[in-house]
């Protein structure tokens, strides 16, 4: 039987919790400004989530090393059910930013779900899986934007009705996880508290970390100004925003679903990438030339691909050169440092975006992301593709 098989269950829980998040990543920033918050203040909501997260990710790593990958995921699915629930009735303000750091305390899935790929498959299948998951990812950020900006409407918004959606997307995923995801077998505990410490003392997992925070610097300070940046350039609002993501996200599914699987094999993770990031770099590049709405689709193109390959590859990466018993540290960490970016990501952007000009944050980001190439480069001298 493939090693690949009973990560299916996880993959269409992870796809309908994604769609979740995708539905309401668009409307965000609009709910903001609606409720009083300054326009340039609006990306600072992603990074009260992630906030959150850095603290919680970890946790949920050791946890899903110490109970179990599916005890962890059920909790933080639930949590994120309430989140929901909780935005859909804000009454003001500071309980949109209250519901969102509830739901960053709560995001383990991914850290709990990406241990479970590494646990249930075999070396050769590992990137797979991991494109597998990243997949899903794609397919939830291709069609929640979609919802989102169905479900908000034009002229008058409704931004109660999209994170009722989020609430029994998430749900959804909930159910299905109960019903259909296995636990995988358990690590022994004396190894699981002897290594779990010394996670960032492994000095090539630390080194990795530190680039994939870098490449998440950059493309949450993206992430976080492409709203109000879509909006002063072009006049365009939530509805359209969403529609854009959902672009991005389509083209995430086709690189992760099926892109990836064929290039690691060939290339090795540490090449994929480097590869990636020489592709974000063209990104920033790539949106300095917009002049017309039509043209966003070449960056958002440019980004799903990047994003797309990075991310499986990173992660299958880090799960091969930690032992066994501190994947899920690691892959806690690696999500941490991914959450960390998202707090500094969206704060530095939005700053940029508001002192210098629309243009500013990338013209900022491509040259981290050269940087971010060369270090790439340095980093997979140590990684020959046969280890990878």
């Amino acid at each position: 039987m493939s090693s690949l098989r009973p990560i299916l269950p996880l993959i269409l829980a992870t796809v309908f919790s994604i769609i979740g998040l995708g539905i309401i990543v668009p409307v965000l920033p609009f709910q903001v400004t609606a409720l009083g918050g300054e326009k340039g203040a609006a990306p600072l909501i992603f990074s009260a989530f992630s906030m959150a997260a850095v603290i919680s990710a970890p946790v949920w790593g050791w946890l899903s090393d110490r109970i179990g990958r599916k005890p962890v995921l059920l909790a933080s699915a639930l949590a994120t059910v309430l989140s929901y629930l909780w935005l859909a009735n804000v009454e003001g303000l500071a309980e949109v930013y209250a519901s969102r750091v509830m739901a960053g305390l709560a995001a383990g899935w991914f850290t709990a779900a990406a241990a479970y790929v590494s646990d249930v498959t075999s070396d050769a299948d590992r990137a797979k899986g991991m494109g597998m998951l990243g997949a899903a990812f794609g397919v939830g950020f291709c069609i929640g934007p979609g919802l989102g900006a169905w479900a908000v409407g034009g002229d008058a918004p409704n931004y109660a009705l999209p994170a009722y959606a989020a609430a029994g997307c998430a749900a959804l995923g909930l159910l299905i996880a109960v019903l259909f995801v296995k636990e995988p077998a358990r690590h022994s505990d004396d190894q699981i508290v002897r290594f779990a410490t010394n996670v960032l003392r492994n000095n090539n997992i630390s080194l990795l970390l530190v680039l994939h925070f870098t490449i998440h610097l950059v493309f949450t300070a993206m992430e976080g100004v492409f709203a109000i940046w879509a909006a002063a350039e072009f006049g365009l609002g939530a509805r359209e925003v969403g529609y854009y993501l959902a672009f991005s996200g389509l083209i995430t599914v086709l690189v992760q679903g099926g892109l990836v699987r064929r290039v690691v094999p060939i290339f090795g993770e540490a090449r994929v990438i480097i590869f990636a990031a020489g592709t974000l770099t063209a990104t920033m590049l790539a949106i300095l030339i917009v002049d017309a709405p039509i043209m966003i689709l070449l960056p958002m193109g440019l980004l799903a691909i990047g994003m797309g390959l990075h991310n499986p590859a990173m992660q299958s990466l880090l799960s091969q050169i930690a032992p066994k018993a501190m994947r899920g540290g690691t892959l806690g960490n690696a999500q941490s440092a991914q959450s960390f970016a998202r707090i500094l990501g969206p704060a530095w952007g939005a700053a940029v975006f508001s002192a210098f000009g629309p243009d500013s944050p990338f013209i900022i980001g491509a040259v981290i992301f050269v940087g971010a190439t060369i270090f790439a480069y340095y980093l997979a001298r140590r990684f020959p593709k046969t280890a990878v």
